[in-house]
């Protein structure tokens, strides 16, 4: 049976948990020994009586996996245990965390921060977080996405230019060390919170839930997140581009002789198919014609400038292929490069005769 609305969501959701049950009639327990909770140390179960993947890092730090379960759907939502201080653990998935009522305070990479009803954080993987014991009137949920929930359906999202695209390519496929993380508040009225609510309401309804609708309510929900984040940031997003480009520009013309866009999006922690949508918004061309360029200029340098042969410059300008560079060079300035020596010092010589 499909749930009747919100109310009864909050109901549903609300419902108490046998680990929530115990803590209330066994308080001491968590006051006294808090490590040896109950949702990681103990049974191993989360407040849905899920079995839990965990495991410790080199620095002690509690890595919790997708399971068999979690494998399967490829998604999953479950309400936050109350009464409970969750430790420092980091996640192999992204977490949207959804204040529904009241508020509670949670850590991220050392950083305390309080959430409140309406706000939404979305953790990248393996962000370090913790949070303080939620009270009994607070409704937290997490919506956990496993990084094979966003190919296929959600690939054309993450083909977009913006700043959740940019977000969850780099959470999923990025090397980068420093993991990232957003707060984004909903506001009442709002297109979003229908979405959710929505979302919800279909997970909690048992007995008809469907993977396809709440597929479609996801991919909803990060096409609406995208365009408010957009919106809001807009300005800054094409500032902190723009600095991108910058370094992109400084990386190619120090590395143009043997580079990729699969070492440059590398140094820059970017997936390579955003990198090569970056480029081609930022420069007008892809990356191909940006390094042909670069290439190009550097070979009419060492011609107008240094008494290297062209077999040289060939190999100095980063091409193997003799005729592919005449060819390649040509085109760009309408002669050859022995034409375009030639032409430089009939130049030089008609300046010092006059």
């Amino acid at each position: 049976m499909r749930l009747k609305g919100y109310k009864n969501l909050l109901d549903i959701i609300d419902k108490r948990t046998g680990i929530e049950e115990y803590l209330m009639q066994n308080p001491e327990k968590v006051l006294k020994n808090p490590k040896q909770q109950p949702y990681f140390l103990g049974n191993k179960l989360d407040n849905n009586n899920r079995k839990i993947i965990m495991d410790k890092d080199e620095e002690g730090i509690i890595t919790s996996y997708p399971n068999n379960e979690l494998k399967t759907n490829k998604f999953a939502i479950s309400r936050k245990t109350k009464y409970i201080p969750i430790l420092k653990h980091k996640h192999e998935y992204i977490e949207i965390v959804y204040v529904l009522e009241g508020s509670f305070i949670q850590e991220i990479n050392g950083r305390q921060i309080e959430m409140n009803k309406g706000d939404l954080c979305i953790l990248d993987k393996n962000v370090v977080h913790s949070s303080l014991p939620l009270s009994d009137s607070d409704k937290v949920v997490n919506i956990i996405l496993t990084p094979e929930f966003f190919d296929g359906i959600f690939m054309h999202l993450l083909s977009d230019d913006n700043y959740i695209s940019n977000f969850i390519i780099n959470s999923l496929y990025s090397k980068s060390k420093a993991q990232n993380f957003f707060i984004h508040h909903v506001e009442d009225d709002s297109v979003l919170k229908m979405i959710l609510e929505n979302l919800l309401l279909e997970y909690y309804s048992i007995e008809i839930k469907s993977s396809a609708a709440i597929n479609g309510y996801l991919l909803i929900l990060f096409t609406e997140l995208s365009r408010e984040i957009t919106s809001n940031t807009g300005e800054l997003i094409k500032h902190e581009q723009h600095k991108i480009k910058e370094k992109i520009s400084t990386y190619i013309r120090n590395r143009y002789k043997d580079i990729t866009l699969t070492e440059m999006a590398d140094h820059f922690h970017f997936h390579p198919s955003y990198l090569s949508s970056l480029v081609k918004r930022e420069f007008g061309k892809n990356f191909k014609d940006l390094l042909t360029d670069v290439r190009m200029s550097e070979a009419s340098n060492l011609l107008k400038n240094t008494d290297m042969t062209i077999e040289n410059i060939v190999f100095e300008v980063g091409y193997t292929n003799y005729s592919h560079f005449y060819k390649v060079f040509k085109k760009t300035y309408s002669m050859t490069p022995n034409q375009y020596k030639t032409s430089i010092i009939n130049n030089r010589n008609l300046k010092a005769k006059y």
